[in-house]
Order: C-alpha cells, then structure tokens, then sequence
C-alpha cells in the first residue's frame, strides 16, 4: 500500500533529525558540505567557480533540454525511473543559471525528494511562516553553500579590501553581485552589514501616489509621478554575526539622501569606497561604506536612470542601542 505523502513540515524535521543539527539551516549547510567534500574526495580541490552540472551529476541529476513548465527560472522533475531530471531556463543570465542549480541540487538533501515536482519560485514573495517557503529558503542557503564553497570563498573573502574588490569577488565565482555580497557578510568574522537599496515609495504612499484613477497637481502622467516620487530605501538586509551581537537595527523602507556614496554608486554605476554618516533611525551613526551597483532593470531604476544598490556597512561610531529592561530590573526578552 502506498505511504500518504509528508507535510513539507515533516521533511524539514526530518532533515534536521537526520542530521543531528540544532534546526534546518544548520542541517542544509551540512549536507551541502558533504556534497563538497564528495566532490574534494573524487576529484581533489575544486577550480573555481566550482561546476555545478559536476556537482548535480554527484547527487545523479540528469539535464533536460526542455525549458520549465513551472517556474521562470529551473525545476526539478522525477525521470519516471527513480531518478530527477533538471529543467533550467538557458534564457537567464549564467549567474541566475548557476544559482538556480545549486537550488534545485538543494531539493534532493531532503527525503522523498524523487515523488514530485520542485520549482524555484521568486524570493521576493516568500512568507517564512509558510512551510513551502521556509523549504525554498532553506534551498537557496544550501545554494549559498554549494556556489561559495569553503574554506575557499572565506580564504578569497578575507583578500577583499574594497569595493572594486567584492565585484571581483563575484567574477571568480561566477555568481551574481547580490549572491556573492550576502555570502560575503554572513562568513564575515566582522561587524558588517549588507543592505540593499531599491527605489520605492515609502509605505503610506502606497496606492496613492502614481494611482491613473487619481489625479495629482502636478499635470503629469501616473506613472511619470511614479518615477519621480521613489526614492532609494532600505528593501532588505543581512549581518554578520557580529553586527547582530551589536544589537543594530537597520529600519525597512528608510531613505538615503542624494549626497553621499550610495547614492552616487546608483547614479554613476560605479563603486564607491567611502566613511561617512548615515542617518538610519536607532542605527544612526558613522560607518566605513562600500557601495556596488546591482543589475537594475529599467522599470525598477530611479527617475534619471539610477542603479540599485548593496551597501556593505561597518561600524565606525555607531551608538549601541540600550538593553531595556523589564519592572523587576531582569533583561527583557521584548
């Protein structure tokens, strides 16, 4: 008789069980490093960037011709003899291709992966408190693992001293600017925050401003209003351990002004390596900059034509933020 299929819950539990690691992340990257070490112990130390079609050929993953169904950018489908085949959209950029495959490779660390369908979906609308989500994330940091693998990427990481340098970085890895900053910021050992600037409204403009059904005093066309009402904040960010330890937090959705490095990185297109003050609520404060342009498409740049853009931040003179404390005088959780 055949066995129901599991909740994806009950595969992330069992990768952890299966594991011995304390929760899901610590368990991907495990098994990413094994499939590391498999390639170290067949083939000796990896050239770099590391081939993924070598690494899905160690998890037996065969390479369909035929473009996905599912998903804009790669899939993986069971072959209907036991094994998976990969589809990947060879319309992508080789570094979205590269991701993409060490995403799908990431599918087969967790158990029954051969009885259905897995499909990357876009990281932008991902609810972590989702079961199908959390699996999705939990793949893209097994990705991380399998693209920038150690202790290579951590010996090439430590070698950066600017800028200029982490674009370089991203060449030798053959990954995108985006990937290869995050990866850079969560091995780092220092106190280093990656934040990605995007250009967008602020939230109570939201559904007003750049709105055809509304008229605006200005006599121009809903999206022209669009365009010039955005402004470069805050869309993400992620901290090396270290800068989390300080207790440092970097407000969502607050906006840079037009006169320091971020904000000429967008304009100009180029890497900017400068210290300077940032005005970033509760994280206010003097930081070491390395702003680096990202690939932007053209409905999502700023009104003169502005890039987004990661900002690597470090702490120069930043005030760490005060540990409340609850009415009997114990550290709060809250």
């Amino acid at each position: 008789m055949t066995q129901p299929a599991r909740s994806t819950q009950a595969l992330i539990d069992e990768l952890v069980r299966s594991t011995g690691c304390l929760d899901a992340a610590v368990a991907i990257r495990a098994k990413a490093r094994e499939l590391i070490d498999l390639h170290v112990a067949s083939f000796g130390e990896p050239s770099l960037p590391i081939s993924v079609d070598v690494l899905a050929s160690l998890r037996g993953i065969g390479r369909s011709e035929v473009a996905p169904v599912h998903s804009p950018d790669a899939e993986l489908v069971p072959d209907g003899q036991g094994g998976m085949t990969m589809r990947v959209n060879m319309d992508r950029p080789e570094t979205r291709q590269r991701f993409s495959v060490a995403h799908e490779i990431s599918h087969t660390f967790f158990p029954d992966y051969t009885t259905k369908e897995w499909c990357r979906t876009d990281a932008r609308y991902r609810d972590r408190q989702n079961a199908e989500d959390s699996l999705e994330m939990l793949c893209d940091i097994g990705a991380a693992e399998l693209l920038f693998p150690q202790p290579w990427f951590s010996r090439d990481a430590t070698a950066v001293t600017d800028a200029s340098g982490i674009i370089s970085l991203a060449s030798t890895y053959h990954a995108s600017r985006e990937a290869t900053i995050r990866r850079y910021t969560e091995t780092s050992p220092d106190s280093v925050a990656a934040v990605f600037f995007t250009w967008k409204l602020k939230p109570t403009q939201m559904g007003t401003v750049g709105n055809p059904n509304q008229g605006n005093f200005f006599g121009i066309s809903a999206d022209d209003e669009l365009r010039e009402a955005r402004r470069l904040r805050i869309e993400y960010s992620v901290a090396s351990e270290s800068f989390k330890a300080d207790g440092h937090f970097l407000p969502r959705d607050k906006s840079i002004t037009k006169d320091g490095p971020i904000y000429r990185a967008a304009s100009t297109g180029l890497p900017i390596d400068e210290q300077c003050y940032l005005d970033l609520g509760q994280a206010s404060g003097t930081y070491r900059v390395w702003a680096i342009p990202l690939w932007t498409a053209e409905d999502e740049r700023g009104a003169a034509g502005e890039n987004t853009v990661a900002a690597l931040l470090r702490p120069v003179t930043v005030r760490k933020p005060a540990k409340k404390r609850n009415s009997r005088g114990d550290p709060s959780l809250f």
